[in-house]
């Protein structure tokens, strides 16, 4: 499994693990396919993809397996290329006759060999450019031809329109006239050829088809090739054809051809085709299985007379038997000109693919510029041959089972959408391929559901959920995410169609049930319980409908995977392991839809309408991608919430948790269309606020702290704003180069404020070091101060005369916290890294930071301290978010990060807040906000951020 993603399909792997399809199947036979259980026992696998269409007569089957053993004895030949190779001949003549007969042909057809269907689908579109290339050229002889009638002696008429195309002026001469209409007609027949192919088309993955298949997924990045598409849905073919002539004017092209006419020479009009070819396949598998209607096909055969171009009919996984037909689009009417085979017609053994071309669109010389290394290998052939004989034998007996196969499929499935209509949206297909195509689950009452919507992978998780959870193998359909694809074989027994229905109904109950928790537990390994538990929700609340005032966002995470069990009560059934496993394993897509918005109202009746933005990892998760500085994924999910709020009407949008981290505090989000705040400066007030709270017994003003951290964004506007209250203070930095320097600004930034705010107001009242330095300063003589930096001078003064009081200590020894009474860590570490025995009996530490500095497992065994998260804000009217995402917050309660978010909506606040460093009058400012619009502080948080 490494090897292969390491050295093969990385991202595939990864997507492949996250559904459950990554099976490594060492064994095939029949309807089954066989791979190994954890404990290395055979796990059978019913297989009702079969190679999308590839294996109709099953796995290794022995009808066929038997011949090859003798081609192989035989030691028939495979690389004689460029001789007369029989077998080819012998398979191009039986498909020539079965061909005539199905499709009521009276000519013969020519017939090109490869390997694939996509290579036979390039060769198909090579072919008709060619033709068209003899036809252009020939189209160049006869213009230069006509053009000698325009000799210097000749009259010649032009309209305006022919002057205003040929660029030229009034009264021009015949040379010019001769110059300016070969540049004009040389010019028209050099234009780029259209094909035509409908809507939902695939036709492969080569630089032409990828060009012809509707999928953006396939051919958006080749775009630059130019190669010239127009994809047809149902209105836009009606609509050509109702146009009639008219569409071949728009789709077609023209030269102008001088004439002769009553002694003048005239311009006529000589239409010739820029419309290369009509790609249709009569059922659309890979877009979401759409058989073509009756409308769709009399269209079809219409434009085709119309536009005077060929149809190729791409019959690589409808032809060969799969629909009861050697070719589905002669039961369906398509008037093709090409026929493209391949997939099944290699009996499940052999990789082969064959264009078979009306005589009257083959173009001789086409046969001796194409050629393919595999193409017409006379062991391929052989086996073919075989196939096809084998279809046919009997009177038909294969070809009339697929269609009574098909007939029970189809009564099933029409049965389980008739019983399940909320959740089927449509049964499509014939004979042996089918499709299935669930309804969106957008609006379901699982969270989880929803996502798996706007990730376009139900599907896909559909596939995983029956893989692991009943061993039964289908697909999804690439370019339509809702849509199930059914291939069988045609020896299916009718206990495995049965199998199969009972399993789907399953599925089909769980989605209606809301119960996500169902479809992924087998995908985990988990056994299925035997009842679809029902969590679709039933709350009878009466919901205000009315617009809020404003709008605000935020940007959030799992503190962990087993929070989704709020999110989404169906994973209840899961344990904490496997929650992180399915977390982890589903990361590969992040998109998310936003949570239903709640509305929070300030006391004085105006309300914010507030909307989570959630990426769906884990602390852990970011906390690793930190440590390995792998940032760039994350940053772009934060920068696509950012410009969906934007694009939503809010005005401002909050990082939360990690979020703010990655983005170096908000700094790097690519987004000018919306006030971006990280919530930190209400966090630090209301922080300071719970450590405030939690000793209202005490003197602070006879009692030391310690910022450890004391030089980064958070740590210097707590020493700013709690430092002066305090007794003394310790800054502890780390041993970066440059932390000394920086803690030293933040001290004689404290000693400034303190001497400006006396000197502003010197009644005031002042207390613990405030106190202490005004009290010293009013000891210092006149002109102390003088020749430095107000801070710096003061710092100096105080070594100097006052070395026997601790004002504000510096540190970079994490163990000098032994010295305070209260702690508070606001240092940017990835690992927990204070030492719990260094603390103060009866300590308080007050941890906001994100990963914690003080580890929950070291406090176990220290009840006397007290450690203080944050604080939690309350909300004035008792507003809450929704209980599926509080986390550890109560009714009424909020985090004071989305506090800040909702108040600086309220505010209307223009430009970013909390952003790159913030500072202490910003944290008085939020907290004078909250104060008027009445978020207080419901309670202190002591529990753990992660």
């Amino acid at each position: 499994m490494e090897s292969y993603a390491a050295f093969c399909k990385p991202l595939l792997t990864r997507a492949l693990a996250s559904i459950g399809l990554n099976k490594a199947y060492h064994r095939a036979s029949g309807n089954f396919l066989y791979c190994k259980d954890e404990n290395g026992q055979e796990v059978p696998i019913l297989d009702l993809l079969g190679g999308y269409g590839a294996t109709l007569l099953g796995h290794n089957s022995p009808l066929i397996r038997e011949k090859i053993k003798c081609y192989l004895d035989e030691e028939i030949p495979v690389h004689n290329q460029f001789s007369i190779r029989k077998p080819a001949a012998m398979l191009a003549e039986r498909l020539n006759e079965l061909l005539k007969e199905e499709t009521a042909t009276n000519g013969d057809f020519v017939f090109c060999f490869a390997s694939t269907g996509a290579e036979s689908m390039e060769v198909a579109l090579k072919s008709v450019e060619f033709t068209r290339n003899a036809q252009l050229l020939a189209l160049g002889q006869e213009m230069a031809q006509v053009a000698n009638i325009l000799d210097n002696e000749a009259e010649v008429v032009l309209t305006q329109e022919q002057r205003q195309q040929l660029k030229l002026e009034k009264d021009p001469t015949v040379q010019e006239i001769k110059l300016a209409l070969s540049a004009f007609n040389q010019f028209q027949l050099d234009s780029k050829p259209t094909f035509l192919a409908l809507e939902h088309a695939f036709h492969g993955k080569m630089m032409v088809t990828a060009n012809c298949t509707h999928g953006a997924m396939y051919r958006d990045y080749l775009k630059r090739l130019k190669i010239n598409t127009l994809f047809l849905s149902p209105a836009q073919l009606a609509e050509f054809v109702e146009m009639g002539e008219k569409a071949n004017d728009i789709l077609n092209s023209w030269l102008w051809l001088p004439q002769e006419e009553n002694g003048q020479i005239v311009l006529t009009k000589k239409a010739f085709r820029t419309v290369a070819a009509l790609l249709v396949e009569p059922i659309q598998g890979e877009g979401g299985v759409y058989p073509l209607s009756t409308e769709q096909v009399t269209g079809i055969n219409r434009l085709k007379q119309i536009l005077g171009c060929p149809i190729i009919a791409d019959e690589v996984q409808t032809g060969s038997g799969r629909c009861g037909f050697l070719v589905a689009s002669s039961d369906a009417g398509i008037d093709a000109d090409y026929y493209v085979l391949s997939k099944a017609l290699g009996g499940g053994y052999v990789k082969i693919g064959v264009v078979a071309i009306r005589q009257k669109s083959f173009t001789p010389g086409f046969d001796v510029i194409q050629s393919s290394t595999f193409g017409e290998d006379d062991f391929s052939c052989r086996v073919a041959l075989d196939y096809i004989n084998l279809l046919y034998a009997d009177q038909r007996k294969l070809l009339t089972q697929v269609t009574q196969l098909g007939n029970e499929f189809k009564t099933r499935l029409e049965d389980l959408k008739e019983q399940y209509p909320d959740v089927i949206q449509e049964v499509r297909g014939k004979g042996l391929i089918w499709g299935v195509e669930f309804c969106d689950v957008i609006n379901s009452d699982s969270y989880i559901l929803q996502n798996i919507a706007v990730q376009g992978s139900l599907g896909y998780v559909i596939s995983g959920h029956l893989l692991c959870g009943s061993h039964i193998r289908v697909a999804p359909s690439g370019s339509a995410a809702n849509v199930i694809r059914v291939e069988p074989s045609v020896f299916l027994e009718l206990s495995q169609v049965i199998r199969f229905i009972e399993a789907l109904s399953r599925v089909c109950l769980a989605i209606r049930h809301a119960n996500a928790g169902f479809i992924v537990a087998p995908v985990l390994g988990k056994q299925l319980p035997s009842v679809v538990a029902d969590y679709r929700r039933r709350e009878t609340e009466q919901e205000d409908d009315s617009t809020a005032d404003y709008k605000a966002a935020f940007v959030n995470h799992l503190i962990s995977a087993d929070w989704l069990k709020e999110v989404d009560p169906s994973f209840s059934l899961l344990s904490d392991e496997e929650m992180t496993l399915f977390v982890e394993n589903t990361s590969f897509n992040l998109a998310t839809k936003p949570f239903k918005p709640a509305r929070i109202r300030s006391a004085n009746g105006q309300s914010v309408s507030f909307t989570l933005y959630p990426i769906p990892v884990t602390s852990k998760m970011i906390k690793s991608a930190l440590a390995q500085n792998d940032l760039e994924r994350l940053r772009h999910e934060i920068d696509v919430r950012v410009a969906q709020a934007a694009q939503a009407g809010n005005t401002v949008v909050g990082l939360g948790m990690f979020t703010s981290i990655i983005t170096n505090n908000g700094k790097s989000v690519k987004n000018n269309q919306i006030n971006v705040t990280t919530g930190n400066t209400l966090t630090v007030g209301m922080g300071i606020e719970a450590l405030k709270n939690s000793m209202l017994n005490r003197d602070i003003s006879q009692v030391r702290i310690t910022v450890i951290g004391g030089a980064g964004n958070i740590g210097r506007v707590y020493a700013e704003i709690l430092g002066p209250q305090f007794l003394e203070m310790t800054l502890i930095g780390s041993h970066n180069h440059g932390s000394v320097r920086k803690m030293n600004e933040v001290k004689y930034q404290i000693y400034q404020n303190i001497y400006e705010q006396f000197m502003t107001n010197s009644q005031s009242v002042m207390r613990g070091l405030a106190k202490r330095v005004v009290d010293c300063l009013s000891l210092m003589p006149s002109g102390a101060l003088a020749g430095k930096p107000v801070g710096e001078a003061i710092d100096h003064y105080l070594n100097q005369h006052h070395s026997d009081q601790v004002f504000i200590r510096i540190s970079q020894n994490i163990s000098d916290i032994e010295h305070s009474d209260v702690i508070v860590c606001a240092a940017n570490a990835s690992e927990a890294f204070i030492p719990v025995d260094k603390i103060k009996r009866g300590g308080i530490v007050c941890d906001i930071s994100v990963p914690h500095n003080l580890s929950d497992n070291d406090l176990i065994n220290r009840p006397d301290i007290q450690i203080l998260r944050g604080g939690i804000v309350q909300t004035p009217c008792h507003d809450s978010l929704d209980p599926r995402v509080r986390a550890y917050l109560g009714e009424g309660q909020l985090y004071a990060c989305m506090t800040e978010t909702i108040l600086l909506a309220l505010e209307q606040h223009k430009g970013n807040f909390s952003y790159g460093n913030i500072s202490a009058k910003q944290v008085l400012d939020i907290m004078a906000i909250a104060k008027k619009h009445h978020f207080t502080l419901s309670e202190i948080k002591g529990n753990s951020s992660l």
